[in-house]
């Protein structure tokens, strides 16, 4: 049996496991690292259309991806910021808008589409030469002995592996990181368990043309059936296209799935307000369960979650990619610490701080998201007033916005 020493490993080429490849590989240099991903396809970027799947990355995101030498390459292709965010309920007058001029800042974030960021930081890990990135690696079996982790994959004749010499068949690590996503393969063979919290409701996501320019703002309406977010694209010619992401419970989703692409766009625009005038066209319809997931352990004998892995929520914030992103800087910086002390990054130390750290901050804000959830569903009397109320009384509040903008940028 043929086995490749690696320092380091992480399942799953997302732009979570990307970034704390490249990140460790950037700050470590005398570490050999080894990225884990199923698929063969390398992320693939449409030249003259969007990807409707979109990510909101705060100042804390946009600091990370500039040390791991990635934020240059995102913004050149498509990246685009915003100023300002709009927030209201359809069900009475309350509202909240956040600009970056409270805060003295440029912007409030950047609406990034997940393949170009996933592209940028594909071509990023390639040009690291610590790393090792394996694609067609399906794991198919592992045990752990003397303090390292052994890694089989699944060798059939539908199953191209690339990266691995032919004659090597099992992978070893010090330390295993799974970023493989919600359904983490890692996570189930550590025999971690996690909580998980069926939304009935899907997200339907696609691009669409307005007819008025976003101005560079994003957009939230909380209906009942869950909110609807227009979120600002720019890079293809014109300031008017927005990433759709509307929230709607189960019967109501595939009611909208099921109309044509010109009956989806007058909903669209009717459930919008016509905020932006008349939504003009719609792009191809993406659709996916929601439910949120949190993982009881971050790690277990040398080995951690990150990301999906160890916590997914629901998208009414946006807040998904960049806790998986605080996640890699706080794991980094825990290696860092164990490194300079003399530890090894899979010591028992090392994983638990990361976890103590991390996990408590994340239930928090996934129990915030689920309270969230119910308040802007709740129809009755008493809770339209209350959410009302509050939105309008944040508005009023230069202080209050300033601390929860802030705390949303992550700075």
């Amino acid at each position: 049996m043929s086995r490749r020493r690696l320092d380091i490993v992480i399942v799953g080429a997302g732009m979570v496991g990307l970034t704390q490849a490249a990140l460790l590989a950037v700050r470590h240099p005398q570490l050999r690292i080894g990225v884990l991903e199923a698929s063969t396809d390398a992320p693939r970027i449409a030249p003259q259309h969007y990807d409707p799947r979109v990510v909101a990355l705060t100042k804390g995101s946009q600091n990370l991806l500039e040390e791991v030498g990635v934020w240059g390459e995102t913004t050149a292709r498509r990246a685009c910021p915003y100023t300002v965010m709009r927030v209201w309920d359809a069900d009475g007058t309350g509202s909240v808008c956040f600009n970056s001029r409270d805060v003295q800042m440029p912007n409030l974030g950047h609406i990034v589409e997940n393949n170009v960021l996933t592209a940028a930081l594909w071509a990023r890990v390639a040009e690291l030469s610590n790393v090792e990135m394996v694609t067609g690696f399906r794991l198919e079996n592992w045990w752990r002995d003397c303090g390292h982790w052994f890694l089989q994959p699944r060798r059939d004749d539908e199953n191209v592996i690339e990266g691995l010499q032919e004659n090597v068949d099992t992978v070893s690590t010090r330390l295993l990181i799974g970023a493989d996503g919600a359904r983490s393969r890692v996570r189930d063979l550590l025999r971690i368990r996690a909580s998980d919290t069926v939304y009935r409701q899907m997200a339907l996501v696609c691009i669409a043309r307005c007819e008025r320019n976003h101005q560079h703002t994003a957009w939230q309406r909380f209906l009942k059936s869950g909110p609807l977010a227009f979120l600002p694209l720019e890079g293809l010619g014109d300031d008017n296209h927005c990433a759709v992401v509307w929230s709607a419970d189960d019967e109501l989703a595939r009611e909208l799935l099921m109309l044509d692409d010109a009956a989806f766009a007058l909903n669209l625009e009717k459930a919008f307000e016509s905020r932006l005038g008349a939504v003009e066209s719609v792009g191809e319809r993406l659709s996916f369960p929601l439910r949120a997931r949190h993982a009881e352990r971050y790690s277990g004998p040398g080995a951690a979650l990150i990301g999906d892995a160890a916590h997914s929520i629901h998208p009414l914030a946006g807040q998904g990619a960049n806790l998986g992103l605080q996640d890699v800087r706080v794991l980094s910086e825990e290696i860092a610490r164990a490194l300079k002390r003399g530890l090894e990054p899979s010591d028992a130390s090392v994983l638990s701080r990361y976890q103590r750290r991390c996990r408590g901050e994340n239930a928090a804000t996934l129990k915030a998201m689920s309270t969230f959830k119910s308040l802007f569903g709740a129809g009755d009397l008493h809770w339209r007033w209350l959410r009302n109320t509050g939105l309008n009384m944040v508005d009023a509040s230069p202080l209050l916005k300033k601390r929860i903008i802030l705390r949303a940028m992550a700075v």
